[in-house]
C-alpha cells in the first residue's frame, strides 16, 4: 500500500530528535517502497527543499498551541501516516526518552473529517534507542496503520482556501467570515485557515463565543469550513493581510502556504514600493484591494492592471437596516451625532468631529455627540488608546456652555450592531484616509444621513446624492526618511460645522437622503455581492460569468 507519510519535529527544539538521529531514519523511510512522499516539518523560515530525498515543509511557530497553519498543511498535503517527533523526557534514569504522542490540539476538529492517522512514537510503543530498531517499527506502523493518498478526483471543483486570523474583533477577520460565510451561500467549495489566533494582541482577542451566540447560522456554516480537507493541487489560496510599505515577502515567509495558486486580498493606505511588487507578483497571480484607493498604489508601482481586482467590503442587509431596533445612548437630547470606529487611528477625524460640534452647538442646543469606541480589556492599552481621545473630550467639555459629549465603550454582538446606528440621527466621518470606510457604508444601510469626506476608499460608494459630501484638501503626501509612504487630506473644519447644523436643521430632508442611500447599500452593497466579485476575479462557479457591468462599484476588475 503505498502512502504519504508525515515526520513533525523540531531539531532546534532540546525535545526533538537531533539531527543526526533524524537523518538516519528519515532516509531509511524514504527508501521505503511503500512510501510515496516523506515530508518533514520544522520550526524555520527557509522554503521547502529536499534533504536526502525527504521534502522539508517550514512551519512557523511549530509548537503554538494554536496555530492553524499545521492543521492547514497536514490537509493540504494528506498524508496517511503522521508522526509525531518530539521526545517525552524519561520519568526515570533507568527508562529511556522517547518520542510522545501528538499534541492535544491537533485533533479532529482542528483537521476535519478526512483525519490522517497521527501516530506519536512514544504511543506506538517505539522507544529512542538503536536507529535500525526504530526504523523497523516504523516501518511496521506504516504498513499496518497507512491509509493511501487521496485521490485528486475527490476534490469537489476548485477550493477557495480564506486565510487570516478567525473569530477575532478585528476587521481583516470579520471580512473574512462575511466573504466566508456569502462565498458558502453561493454553493462554492472554501476552506477557511485560522492563521495563528494565538497572536493577537492588545485590543484583538478572540470572541468565538460572540460569533457563535450573535450570529449561529453564519458561525456554523463558517466554523464547518475550518481546516476542512481539500485537493492543494485544485486550490486557490486568498490571503488576507495589511502589508506594511515595502515589507519583504517570500511564498514561504510572509505568506506560507502549499497551494499552486496564491492571491493576496491587499488592505491599507499607503504606497508600495517597486520592489514590493516585483516580489508579490511572483507570489500571487492575483492582487485584490477592497477599493480603488488600495490598489492604485500597486498599479503604480508597476503590477498589470490585469492582475488587480477591486472586491470591496459589504454589508448583511439583515443586521444593517432602518428597521434595526435602536440601541438606547444615556442622553436627554432628541438628535444624536454619532462616529464610531478605532479613535486612536488619526486618519478617523475624532479629533475633527469634536471641534467641529463644539463649534456649531452650545448646551442650550437639543443635541448630543456620541463617540461610540471598542472596549478595550487590558488598563495599560486602553490608555494608551484613548488618552488622547479622552483629553479632547475634557478639554471640550470644559468650555462654556459646551455641548453633551458622550464616549461610549461597548462591544455589540454581531447581531445587533445595526442598533449602534438606528439610535442616532446622523453618521459623522470626516476621514482624512480610509482603505475603505466600512461604518459609513454600514450607517448608510441603516439609513443615517451621512457627513464624510469623499476620498480614498469611500470615494467608490459616496455621491451627493447619497451623502453629505466635505469639502477637502488636496492630498497631502507624508514622507519618512525622505521617502513619500502615504497621503491623506485635510476636511474643512468650517464646512463640517455647516453641514452638522445643516442636518440638524433640516432634519425631514436629511432623512430622506439617509433612506435613499439605504435603498442603494443594501441593494449593491452586501457580502454577497463581494462573493460574487471575489468568484467572478478568480473565475470560479457560476459567478465567472456575471458581466462587470452589472456590478456596483465603479471598476469592479481593473482594466487598462
Amino acid at each position: 500500500m503505498k502512502t504519504r507519510v508525515a515526520w513533525i519535529a523540531d531539531p532546534e527544539e532540546a525535545d526533538s530528535y537531533s539531527a543526526r538521529e533524524a537523518r538516519i531514519l528519515l532516509r531509511g523511510l524514504a527508501r521505503e517502497p511503500e512510501v510515496t512522499q516523506l515530508w518533514f516539518a520544522a520550526s524555520s523560515q527557509e522554503p521547502p527543499h529536499f534533504w536526502n530525498g525527504v521534502r522539508v515543509f517550514p512551519v512557523p511557530d511549530l509548537s503554538h498551541e494554536a496555530s492553524g497553519f499545521l492543521p492547514g498543511l497536514i490537509n493540504q498535503q494528506r498524508p496517511g501516516v503522521i508522526i509525531w517527533a518530539l521526545r517525552q523526557p524519561a520519568e526515570s534514569p533507568e527508562q529511556p526518552a522517547i518520542c510522545g504522542g501528538a499534541p492535544r490540539w491537533l485533533n479532529r476538529a482542528q483537521l476535519g473529517h478526512k483525519l490522517p492517522l497521527i501516530r506519536g512514537l512514544g504511543r506506538a510503543g517505539i522507544a529512542a534507542g538503536n536507529p535500525d530498531e526504530v526504523l523497523a517499527s516504523l516501518r511496521n506502523l506504516i504498513l499496518s496503520d497507512a491509509r493511501p493518498h487521496t485521490s485528486t478526483d475527490e476534490a469537489n471543483g476548485t477550493h477557495l482556501v480564506m486565510r487570516q486570523q478567525l473569530f477575532c474583533n478585528a476587521s481583516l477577520s470579520h471580512v473574512m467570515f462575511e466573504l466566508t460565510n456569502a462565498l458558502i451561500e453561493l454553493g462554492l467549495p472554501v476552506v477557511a485557515q485560522d492563521e495563528h489566533p494565538a497572536l493577537a494582541k492588545g485590543f484583538v482577542h478572540r470572541e468565538e463565543d460572540v460569533f457563535r451566540a450573535s450570529a449561529p447560522h453564519k458561525y456554523r456554516r463558517v466554523a464547518k469550513s475550518v481546516n476542512t480537507a481539500y485537493d492543494p493541487e485544485s486550490s486557490i489560496t486568498v490571503h488576507f493581510s495589511m502589508l506594511g510599505r515595502g515589507m519583504k515577502c517570500t511564498r514561504f515567509g510572509t505568506f506560507p502556504s502549499l497551494g499552486p495558486r496564491e492571491v493576496l486580498y491587499a488592505t491599507g493606505n499607503h504606497t508600495v514600493l517597486p520592489d514590493t511588487v516585483r516580489q508579490l507578483a511572483e507570489v500571487f497571480e492575483v492582487i485584490l484591494a477592497p477599493s480603488l484607493h488600495v490598489l492604485r498604489p500597486y498599479l503604480e508601482a508597476g503590477l498589470p492592471a490585469s492582475r488587480g481586482a477591486v472586491i470591496p467590503h459589504g454589508i448583511d442587509p439583515a443586521i444593517f437596516s432602518p428597521d434595526q431596533p435602536p440601541l438606547s445612548y444615556p442622553t436627554r437630547k432628541s438628535f444624536k451625532f454619532l462616529q464610531t470606529s478605532f479613535p486612536w487611528v488619526t486618519e478617523k477625524g475624532f479629533d475633527l468631529t469634536l471641534k467641529a460640534f463644539g463649534r456649531a452647538f452650545s448646551s442650550i442646543d437639543d443635541v448630543a455627540l456620541v463617540l461610540r469606541v471598542p472596549r478595550i480589556r487590558s488598563p495599560k492599552e486602553r490608555a494608551e488608546k484613548f488618552g488622547r481621545l479622552e483629553k479632547l473630550v475634557k478639554d471640550q467639555l470644559a468650555e462654556p456652555h459646551a455641548p453633551e459629549i458622550l464616549l461610549v465603550e461597548a462591544d455589540v454582538p454581531v447581531s445587533r450592531r445595526g442598533g449602534v446606528y438606528t439610535g442616532a440621527d446622523c453618521y459623522v466621518h470626516p476621514l482624512r484616509a480610509e482603505g475603505f470606510g466600512m461604518t459609513i457604508l454600514e450607517a448608510m444601510a441603516c439609513g443615517l444621513p451621512v457627513v464624510a469626506t469623499p476620498w480614498s476608499g469611500p470615494a467608490d460608494f459616496l455621491s451627493p446624492r447619497l451623502a453629505y459630501m466635505l469639502r477637502h484638501s488636496a492630498p497631502v503626501a507624508e514622507r519618512e526618511n525622505g521617502a513619500i509612504t502615504r497621503f491623506h487630506v485635510e476636511p474643512d473644519l468650517d464646512h463640517l460645522v455647516q453641514l452638522m447644523r445643516y442636518v440638524f436643521e433640516h432634519r425631514d430632508e436629511s432623512r430622506a437622503l439617509g433612506l435613499r442611500a439605504a435603498a442603494t447599500a443594501r441593494r449593491d452593497w452586501t457580502w454577497t455581492h463581494a462573493a460574487r466579485r471575489l468568484a467572478a476575479a478568480l473565475r470560479l462557479g457560476p459567478a465567472r460569468t456575471e458581466d462587470a457591468q452589472h456590478a456596483p462599484c465603479r471598476q469592479s476588475l481593473v482594466a487598462g
